[in-house]
């Protein structure tokens, strides 16, 4: 007998024996919580400020930018009836509350910031949301997803086309979250003009656990154009968040006995 079949053996029989015996081991249960702070701004900053939200903001005569991070427990409660279906939850920012059993928790999906603008002085402002970037302290450079498949970068609808199954279920489950992104996501093309505010949603990639830091990058902010729509007046935004990850165990590995085995 090979060695492979006799390891098959081995685990088939411990299998049978834990099922004979009535018993179920269940992975344990675990906190999971990964969010993000303003970083701490020096005193003699005068364009940015903190608030007590979460938020930071980049603040000029009669203009605010604020960026936030949302959590998943905040991206769940902007779409309650989509994040608890466990693996059919239609929210597309989050797995909803779809436990993954190797970990025990429900991991993040992406990292989604929510930008905010105010505008009370200028004619028109305007940003690509497809320009932003999100660096990290490990030296990496995210790009934000875009809506469409024509994206430059990542793309929601190639995500999801990719995941995506053949049955009928799973094409309204496509719908439905691509719904969702239009709906939430901070549009291409979209001018805030003066006595206007607009917010909307920039997405990345998912962090590595071992990331601190990050920067939200944001160029070429325009706040000035000429007869012809060109930008003559523009800047570069950034801010800073530092990260913070809550993980322990809820609880204990635990063995379910069968009450009607002695």
């Amino acid at each position: 007998m090979s060695s492979q079949r006799k390891v098959v053996n081995w685990a088939s029989a411990i299998c049978m024996g834990l099922f004979a015996a009535g018993c179920i081991i269940f992975p344990p249960k675990i906190h999971y919580n990964s969010y993000m702070m303003p970083t701490e701004l020096p005193e003699d900053t005068e364009s940015y400020r903190t608030d007590e939200d979460g938020s930071v903001s980049y603040v000029a005569e009669g203009l605010r930018v604020s960026v936030d991070y949302l959590t998943d427990a905040e991206l769940n409660a902007l779409l309650p009836e989509d994040s608890g279906r466990g693996e059919y939850s239609t929210n597309p920012y989050t797995y909803g509350d779809d436990i993954e059993g190797d970990v025990g928790y429900v991991p993040n999906r992406f990292t989604v910031f929510r930008v905010s603008v105010f505008n009370q002085t200028y004619a028109k402002v305007e940003f690509d949301p497809l320009d932003v970037v999100l660096i990290t302290d490990q030296g990496e450079t995210k790009h934000a997803y875009g809506i469409p498949s024509t994206s430059p970068h990542s793309s929601f609808e190639r995500y999801y086309r990719g995941i995506r199954g053949q049955s009928g279920n799973e094409f309204y489950r496509f719908e439905v979250r691509m719904g969702h992104v239009r709906s939430l996501g901070y549009a291409e093309d979209q001018p805030i003009f003066k006595g206007e505010n607009y917010s909307g949603l920039i997405a990345f990639d998912a962090l590595d656990s071992e990331v601190k830091k990050v920067r939200f990058a944001l160029p070429e902010f325009a706040l000035k154009f000429d007869e012809f729509g060109a930008v003559i007046d523009a800047i570069d935004c950034q801010f800073d968040f530092d990260r913070h990850i809550e993980k322990w165990t809820v609880e204990d590995t635990q063995v379910s006995t069968d009450s009607r085995q002695p």
